[in-house]
């Protein structure tokens, strides 16, 4: 596959300008707020570097976790650590005015907007809060690749807000469109789908997308639980889209004519309470009716690994279990 050797944003005069990027720092959080995993920072930095290298301020927005009311655990403030330990003169800014106002000195190479969820206007597509987000940058540079699916205000009217000549994607998004054009055209095979995750309507249509392409296809929680739920398999209290039904057994019988392979988990971990925090588990090799699936097992793990070998493309799209229960991912190491 070629890399990428321009990028638009390395061609726009960035010198002396306010650079509004808008990213995706969703990340797991510890109770206190603290970054569990930086994946999604590290993959933003070479855009936010550019940035600065061509002389242009940042102003960084995102959203973070989904808050009822301003939690401060999940405040962005606490990631202005992270920043400055990489080199950047980082400003935290409570309010949009806040953020306009220090932007326009020479003391900061980076503002740091509050959670873009602690404010109403983002989840309701708010012209005025929209606007108030564009005041903030010439530019707009849209880097947010794990967000571009939602409908809210920071994802959509503020683009539609800059002109073609002051607008463009980051380096993040780049690299994932031309990863994913590799994907869609000539991948080395045998091609390997990994796909869980709880939006079963989006990794159903990435599957669908990928027939064609893809040879084999390992689902995983929770994802799987509304294959196997289409196939009147028992999958107890385990998460299921019961409106992706249908299109599951769509996919399962074209999957099937294309010859493509979708296997299945063997054993399972289960457990009967809630798997938002972690409980005892037990391996089983079906479900039960009172208890819900929270990641498969370790012969599960063997048999992906084995998958996993095989491959020489190897796609994988979601979380492959739930994050409490990283247990079964050992034997695939």
């Amino acid at each position: 596959m070629k890399a990428i050797t321009t990028s638009r944003l390395a061609t726009l005069p960035l010198d002396g300008k306010r650079v509004l990027v808008r990213a995706d720092l969703n990340v797991a959080r510890t109770k206190t707020g603290k970054i569990e995993n930086d994946f999604k920072f590290e993959a933003l930095l070479p855009t936010l570097q550019l940035i600065k290298l061509r002389g242009g301020k940042i102003i960084l927005i995102t959203h973070s976790g989904r808050p009822e009311e301003n939690d401060q655990n999940l405040s962005t403030e606490q990631f202005v650590t992270w920043f400055k330990e990489r080199d950047f003169s980082t400003y935290f800014a409570k309010t949009p005015t806040e953020a306009l106002k220090e932007s326009k000195t020479d003391q900061y190479d980076l503002v740091l907007l509050e959670n873009l969820r602690f404010f109403p206007g983002e989840v309701n597509r708010d012209p005025e809060f929209a606007d108030e987000l564009k005041k903030l940058g010439t530019y707009f540079v849209q880097d947010a690749f794990g967000s571009l699916h939602r409908d809210h205000t920071s994802m959509t009217l503020l683009a539609e807000r800059f002109d073609a000549e002051h607008k463009t994607i980051g380096l993040l998004i780049e690299k994932e469109l031309a990863l994913l054009n590799y994907l869609k055209k000539d991948p080395k095979q045998p091609f390997l789908l990994i796909v869980g995750g709880n939006k079963a309507k989006t990794k159903l249509h990435l599957i669908e997308q990928l027939l064609d392409k893809v040879h084999t296809v390992l689902p995983s929680p929770a994802l799987v639980f509304t294959l196997l739920k289409a196939q009147g398999i028992e999958v107890g209290k385990s998460l299921v889209d019961e409106s992706c039904l249908e299109t599951a057994r769509s996919l399962l019988k074209k999957s099937e004519e294309k010859g493509v392979n979708i296997i299945f988990p063997i054993d399972y971990l289960i457990t009967p309470k809630s798997f938002e925090t972690p409980v005892p588990v037990e391996v089983c090799k079906k479900i039960p009716p009172d208890a819900t699936g929270v990641s498969f097992g370790p012969e599960t793990a063997a048999l992906f690994k084995h998958c996993i070998l095989q491959a020489r493309t190897i796609l994988l799209n979601g979380i492959s279990g739930n994050q409490h229960y990283p247990e079964t991912l050992q034997g695939m190491r």
